[in-house]
């Protein structure tokens, strides 16, 4: 049997506001950690983007959050801590102690996302790596210019570098989106990051990882234990 990556998608942890029209985004944190004891007991290891340079262990897994919401700090930062588990976050960068503004109010109230000094607790902390989905949070694949999309995600990593002394170690795109668009390797050429995405096709070019998510669920986890 080819061996594979699974990478696990992940958004908002805890529980959905009563009037939320975007529950499926939510995770109950005792589901979080169901999962977490799943992989550990099925002998998983814990890896990041930046450990795909190296010989990966016999049963590696990813696990991806998106958004960069606080319920990732609040919720799943002490599980990680407690389980000796690592993941990667990925972040907008101009939204940093704000809210999801690229997310429609009407649909959810807005959600806080991680201040900066969180960000850099938790990445100093070697439990968490950080990725980028560009600057707004925007889903990049809506932009009509590939070259727009692009700049935005060059300046992302740019300015996690240089303004908050961190390394982005893979580029996000939103899980959920449906959007076949081929355009990705346009967006993301010259960029030499791991991929993490819900879109299907190879890999762009020889210097980059397309990697698949899958949505944690009962499904996953028979892919898993398998």
């Amino acid at each position: 049997m080819k061996s594979f990556l699974p990478v696990l998608a992940y958004q908002k942890i805890g529980q959905a506001p009563k009037n939320s029209h975007l529950k499926k985004e939510w995770t109950p944190t005792k589901k979080l950690e169901s999962m977490l004891l799943f992989l550990i007991n099925h002998g998983y290891t814990f890896i990041t983007p930046a450990d795909l340079a190296k010989k990966l262990p016999t049963k590696p897994i990813l696990l991806a959050f998106f958004g960069g919401y606080q319920s990732f700090y609040s919720e799943v930062f002490p599980l990680l801590k407690k389980h000796n588990a690592k993941v990667t976050v990925f972040v907008a960068t101009n939204t940093l102690g704000s809210y999801n503004s690229w997310q429609d109010p009407y649909q959810e109230p807005w959600q806080n996302v991680l201040t900066v000094p969180q960000l850099k607790e938790m990445y100093k902390s070697k439990r968490m790596a950080v990725g980028t989905l560009g600057l707004s949070g925007e889903n990049l694949l809506n932009y009509d210019e590939s070259s727009r999309a692009h700049k935005e995600l060059l300046e992302s990593i740019h300015r996690l570098k240089v303004l908050h002394k961190i390394d982005a170690c893979a580029v996000g795109f939103w899980p959920g989106i449906q959007d076949k668009n081929t355009r990705i390797p346009e967006i993301t050429h010259t960029i030499a990051l791991p991929i993490i995405t819900p879109h299907t096709g190879r890999n762009p070019q020889g210097t980059t990882q397309f990697l698949r998510i899958l949505t944690p669920g009962i499904f996953t986890r028979w892919i898993l234990a398998k």
